[in-house]
């Protein structure tokens, strides 16, 4: 009976462990963001928003321990420039965006940006990685060039 215990408890904790390593944290979000930041100085704008954009690049809707990550690109007005999965937001304007509880995220993380260089901000935001669910997202977000380079992960 001991074993029995021992055994499903072992298979517990490993199933346990697969799940919060594929769950993303704060730190794969901000990695992310300073991988894309380096992309950004050694390829330029052009090639660094076709990598974003790509489906099968490597800051489009990551997978594994990656899994649901992307990389966002907004210029300082609130123009999306590039987006690891939305692509149909491209050349919007989100300045005046809101989330359900009436938050200017776009205009809080610029505000951050402007002020600290880079840093966390939390909104609430559509989950493509869960049939766009609205969920709470910490996005980690970086000035470069005129451009805020964000990733962020979604809560619950």
């Amino acid at each position: 009976m001991k074993r029995i215990i021992l055994a499903v408890t072992m298979l517990l904790i490993s199933c346990c462990t697969v799940a919060a390593e594929d769950t993303p944290t704060k730190n794969d979000a901000k990695a992310l963001v300073k991988q894309a930041v380096t992309y950004y100085k050694e390829h330029g704008k052009d090639k660094f928003f076709n990598e974003v954009r790509n489906p099968t690049g490597k800051f489009h809707f990551q997978e594994g321990t990656k899994k649901g990550l992307y990389i966002f690109v907004y210029d300082e007005k609130g123009v999306v420039l590039a987006h690891g999965v939305r692509l149909e937001l491209t050349g919007r304007n989100r300045w005046n965006d809101k989330d359900p509880d009436g938050k200017y995220w776009i205009r809080d993380w610029t505000d951050l940006v402007h002020k600290s260089g880079s840093g966390w901000i939390t909104y609430k935001e559509y989950n493509p990685a869960d049939k766009n669910k609205i969920m709470d997202k910490s996005s980690f977000v970086e000035l470069v060039d005129g451009m805020v380079i964000g990733c962020g992960i979604y809560g619950k």
